[in-house]
């Protein structure tokens, strides 16, 4: 036996790292590395069993040696699983009895150290040398899901949109997909690397360019395939054609009624492939840059990149903004005012997301986007002050709304469906079946 040793910087709180590392489905997901079906059960106490499974009746038998939240995690592996049976005596045998596994969390350079130790066998040396570093990545990845994540609400098409765009661009995934029954429910998805969900919520509301996502292709040809595949049995709202600020360039609402702009150029230019765009017309027309200074008090890493005025030769108010960059929690984003007669304005079916690990940033977000003529609604939405919608949401309710356990998934859903404001505790202890005063805030 040796020890061999694993880390990472993860940009992300210890609690995100914690909850990624252990919670049910998360921990599923990371540990596909090394098996597909992969597994833990245990009541996740220090000193209790937890069994590790490969979701086919195999596994490894173990203890939790040590746990403090947040910090450290050991297991002492004791012996083999097989066709569902404990084997103690093969790993006595072996010599591996005893082996130890541990975890290690730190906050340090405004994000987490994740650090691996654990007791290898020479014929598992080189397995995990191989296996660990891909884990880790996956671990860092989940954990760093961004702040701030596009929610786009469909009538019923949610899946299929989410295919046609993970089909068109690069480095694009359908992630969990959360279900009623058999119904879908909501559909996570990454574009280029980027976080986004769609839900399939009903006819209610209607996906408009009030909010578009601005997008760069680095190769014309690239934006030639995008442009065509989003087109077609959509609706052009700017034609393909070369402006002073791009070679190519185009504006349209594809066949769900997402809008898009795609633009020929350079991703460092931007800072990231696809950039929410909130457009500010009718009763909101000339507060972007209001907006812009309201949003970047609130989160972290913010700050405004450029402004770009209308001038006394534009259509436009003189001095509004005809387009400006800036960053929220290190994400881009962009926005513009529009004096033009436009029959949209901002409305639910897209809103933007906020990943809260803890009720007091869920209080924090929820206190400040609902003041001075902000809305709250139901099941963690919110309108501020210029009619954006924002969803207040722990990480761990998509976790938890995904469970295999349907009747556990239900119960949070439920609990969910009484509440404005989210209350984790009171979810969690939903999901475990708890009986908890609800706390209606």
């Amino acid at each position: 036996m040796k020890k061999i040793n694993f880390s990472t910087q993860i940009n992300a709180p210890a609690s995100r790292v914690w909850s990624t590392l252990w919670n049910d489905l998360s921990y599923r997901a990371w540990t596909t590395v090394f098996h597909e079906g992969s597994c833990a059960e245990s009541d996740w106490q220090e000193g209790s069993k937890i069994l590790f499974g490969d979701g086919s009746g195999n596994g490894m038998t173990s203890r939790i040696a040590r746990l403090i939240p947040n910090q450290f995690m050991s297991f002492e592996h004791l012996g083999e699983i097989k066709d569902g049976v404990e084997d103690f005596e093969t790993a006595k045998t072996h010599g591996w009895s005893g082996a130890l596994e541990n975890y290690t969390l730190e906050e340090k350079n405004g994000g987490t150290s994740l650090v691996v130790e654990m007791d290898a066998d020479d014929n598992f040396e080189d397995y995990f040398k191989d296996k660990f570093p891909i884990a880790l990545a996956k671990v860092k990845s989940l954990a760093e899901g961004e702040k701030i994540t596009p929610f786009l609400w469909f009538d019923r098409q949610a899946e299929e949109a989410v295919k046609l765009y993970t089909s068109i661009f690069a480095d694009s995934a359908m992630n969990q997909v959360v279900r009623n029954g058999d119904a879908v429910l909501t559909v996570g998805f990454t574009l280029g690397g980027q976080h986004f969900a769609a839900l399939n919520g009903g006819p209610m509301f209607k996906l408009n360019p009030s909010i578009s996502f601005f997008v760069v292709c680095e190769t014309e040809a690239e934006a030639d395939a995008v442009w065509a595949a989003l087109l077609k049995d959509g609706e052009v709202m700017m034609p393909y054609d070369k402006y002073e600020w791009s070679e190519k360039y185009g504006w349209l609402n594809d066949r769900y009624g997402v809008s898009w702009q795609i633009s020929f150029g350079k991703i460092a230019d931007v800072g990231q492939k696809f950039t929410p765009t909130l457009m500010f017309t009718g009763e909101q027309q000339g507060k972007a840059e209001e907006a812009i200074n309201f949003y970047t008090s609130l989160f972290k890493d913010s700050s405004v990149s450029g402004i770009l005025r209308y001038g006394p030769e534009d259509s436009d108010p003189d001095g509004t903004i005809k387009h400006a960059q800036f960053k929220l929690d290190g994400q881009v984003f962009m926005a513009m005012d529009s004096a033009m007669p436009h029959a949209f304005q901002f409305n639910e079916a897209l809103s933007f997301v906020i990943n809260c690990d803890t009720q007091a940033e869920i209080d924090y977000y929820w206190n400040k986007l609902t003041a001075d003529g902000g809305a709250e609604s139901m099941c963690g939405w919110l309108k501020d002050k210029f009619g954006v919608s924002w969803q207040v949401v722990p990480p761990v309710l998509s976790q938890m709304l995904g469970s295999p356990d349907a009747a556990k998934s239900q119960r949070v859903m439920e609990a969910m469906m009484q509440m404005k404001k989210l209350d984790i505790g009171v979810l969690k202890a939903a999901f475990e079946g708890e009986q908890t005063l609800q706390s209606q805030t």
